[in-house]
This record gives structure tokens, C-alpha cells and sequence, in this order.
């Protein structure tokens, strides 16, 4: 087929979704645009908003024949008004988004424009139900083109990749004082401090992520001013001392690395803030499929929805709290040989079932069109 892919420029797309397709065959009319753009930022507004959906319009206007429109918007990029301009071609249009349990509000104003929504997450098929939209249920996956074994020492007890947020700090130092060796890499888990390599290496690899898109919305985030002890901010999860376990952001390829260093790769379901009210929102995320597919042994907080992919205890691992978390941890680091098998278990049922290759032959068959 032919289709028309507009994306956010990042690494994660293109090692993913665009290889993915593209070693199915497919021809891809591409067409991106800034990853994360701030809906606030008047200079957006005013001046990139209508210059990227001019631009869309004017892409998809000389692509010529196209079988399929796929794209992954926000309403901070894209006017309702042009979907509904595009539909009108007659070329059936798709929408990806995830994190949609406690991001919905991202997406609300342009998913009924679309014919159909790709939404990975159950509990938010209600939402887009709610406002007229079509959502397919089309869970997440990993590449194995990307996501792989590597041959390399396991050098590492237990690790964390991802960003810093809810009580993922709380759980770490956990860990940590109970002298579990455990080491967070990502975005938040190191003070700020003055400028040196590690600091360096972090932002190019924000920079091989987002594009220049990523540096500038850090340097605004930079720029802004800093809480003053005693507000509210100083009882965030930030307060938390990660100094002694925390580290910078990784690179693609040391991301994928590290899950074969590491002798239990740890996951989080969470959802925002959601630890902090009545009822915690909780959902599957990348790494349920990236790092089974890297060859790690993973060790994720429980969700409903992971025993639909994995088989809990025999292809993954599962906490219900610190106490279990910590539980777990120490057993399975002390036997290797069961860790062994649930790793060989789990990477074969990723590549087994969990491609992204598998999802999209999942999307074309619901639109009835041809998966290569």
C-alpha cells in the first residue's frame, strides 16, 4: 500500500513504526512535524499551528494516490477542521495515540474526525466512545529489528529506564535501602548540577529523541523559574534523593543494551498522579513489549491487561506493592535459573506475537485493506 505517514519527529517513531512498516512493504509519503509542541505557547498558536496544517494539507494535496491516511496527532497540532478537509478524499484516516487513560484530554477535540482511533488501552475506549469517535483496540509492541538480546556481561542487579514521576522514586529508594543494588536512567532521576558529561551525554540523547524539538522545550523548561522551599512543589516526588542510584538519559542503543545487563529489569503502570488520588489509573506501557523482546527478565507492577500478552509468572513478573516488589526482587536475583527460563519464555512470545508488524496487520484487517 500506499500510505500517507504523519508523525512527531522521534527516534521512537521511526525505529518503530516507520521501519515496521516499511520492512512490510509498504510505501510511506511522509510528513512530520514537531513532537511535542506546548498548546500555550502563543508563538505556536499564532504562527506554527497554521503553518504546519498548511503544510499537511499541501503534502497530502501532491502525494497523489494514497491508500491510507496514519497519523499520530494531538489537538495541539492538528485543526479539526483539516481531518475533515482530508477525509473528504475518501482516503481512510487513522489516528495513534497512547497513555490515553490519563491523557485523553490530548487528543478529545480531533478523535471523532478520524475514521478510526488506534487505542491500546481498554479503559480508555470509553472516553472516545463518549465523544463520537471509533476507537480499535490495537495494543502497543516492540521491534525486533530494534529491540534484541545483546551478548554483554550482566553488570547490573536491577534497573529502571523511563522518566521520573508518581512514586517510581519511592519505590527505587525501597530497594536501595534495603540493599538491593538498583540504578534509574532517564529524565529527572539526577539533580541538576552544573554542566558536565553526563549531563552532555543525557541531552544528545534527547537530541537523537525528540530533534531540536526536545532541546528547545527543555531550554523553556530550563528557563522557567525554580519553586522556592515551602511551596507546594518541595513535597513532590522530586524531594526524593536519588543521587545515589539515579542517571542520565540513555541512548537508543544503550537502552536496548541495558536490558541484557541487567539481571531484572524493572516496570511501572501508574498513570500520572493517579498514586496520589482515590483510585490509582494504571496501564500497560512500551516496556511491557520492548523489554521482553531485548531479552530481559521484567519485573512490572500489576495490571489487568498484562496477562492478555504475557503469562504472569512464567513469561513476566509482577508486584502488587514495595513489600512484594522487594520480595520478588531478592528471590529472583538469588535464582538464576528460574530468571533464565522466564527470560527465554518471554523473548519468544514477543517475537512470537508482539510485533508491530502483528498491529498493523491487526488495523488493515479491521479497514479491510491489504497488509502488503
Amino acid at each position: 500500500m500506499r500510505i500517507f505517514f504523519a508523525v512527531p519527529r522521534s527516534a521512537w517513531v521511526d525505529l518503530n513504526l516507520r521501519r515496521s512498516l516499511e520492512d512490510m512493504g509498504h510505501e510511506l509519503v511522509r510528513f512530520d512535524f514537531p513532537g511535542w509542541p506546548d498548546d500555550a505557547d502563543p508563538a505556536w498558536q499564532e504562527q506554527g499551528k497554521p503553518r504546519t496544517n498548511h503544510r499537511l494539507l499541501e503534502r497530502f494535496g501532491a502525494a497523489g494516490r494514497v491508500d491510507l491516511f496514519f497519523g499520530y496527532f494531538y489537538s495541539s497540532v492538528v485543526y479539526p477542521e483539516t481531518i475533515d478537509q482530508i477525509r473528504q478524499s475518501g482516503v481512510p484516516t487513522v489516528n495513534f495515540s497512547c497513555n490515553n487513560v490519563h491523557q485523553f484530554d490530548l487528543v478529545r477535540d480531533i478523535a471523532a474526525h478520524f475514521d478510526v482511533c488506534v487505542v491500546p488501552e481498554q479503559a480508555a475506549q470509553r472516553d472516545f466512545h463518549a465523544v463520537g469517535a471509533r476507537p480499535v483496540r490495537i495494543q502497543l509492541a516492540a521491534n525486533p529489528r530494534v529491540y534484541r538480546p545483546v551478548p554483554v556481561p550482566r553488570t547490573y542487579d536491577v534497573t529502571f529506564v523511563g522518566q521520573r514521576y508518581a512514586d517510581r522514586a519511592d519505590l527505587l529508594r525501597l530497594l536501595h535501602t534495603h540493599g538491593v543494588g538498583v540504578r534509574a536512567f532517564g529524565a529527572g532521576w539526577q539533580a541538576r548540577k552544573k554542566l558536565d558529561l553526563a549531563q552532555l551525554k543525557a541531552g544528545l540523547a534527547l537530541f537523537e529523541d525528540e530533534r531540536l524539538d526536545g532541546v528547545r522545550r527543555l531550554v523553556r523548561q530550563r528557563l522557567r523559574p525554580t519553586p522556592v522551599a515551602g511551596t507546594q512543589a518541595s513535597s513532590s516526588p522530586e524531594s526524593v534523593d536519588t543521587s545515589a542510584f539515579g542517571g542520565p538519559r540513555l541512548l537508543q542503543h544503550e537502552l536496548v543494551t541495558m536490558f541484557s545487563r541487567s539481571r531484572l529489569s524493572l516496570g511501572f503502570a501508574t498513570a500520572g498522579d493517579s498514586h496520589r488520588s482515590a483510585k490509582r489509573l494504571t496501564h500497560l506501557r512500551l516496556r511491557e513489549f520492548e523489554a521482553p523482546m531485548s531479552g530481559a527478565l521484567y519485573l512490572t507492577e500489576q495490571q489487568e491487561e498484562l496477562a492478555e500478552y504475557f503469562t504472569p509468572g512464567a513469561e513476566v513478573l509482577t508486584y502488587a506493592d514495595g513489600g512484594d516488589l522487594l520480595e520478588k526482587a531478592r528471590w529472583y536475583l538469588a535464582h538464576q535459573e528460574q530468571s533464565e527460563r522466564i527470560r527465554r519464555a518471554a523473548l519468544e512470545r514477543a517475537r512470537r506475537e508482539h510485533t508491530w508488524q502483528h498491529r498493523f496487520a491487526e488495523l488493515f484487517a479491521h479497514l479491510g485493506l491489504p497488509n502488503a
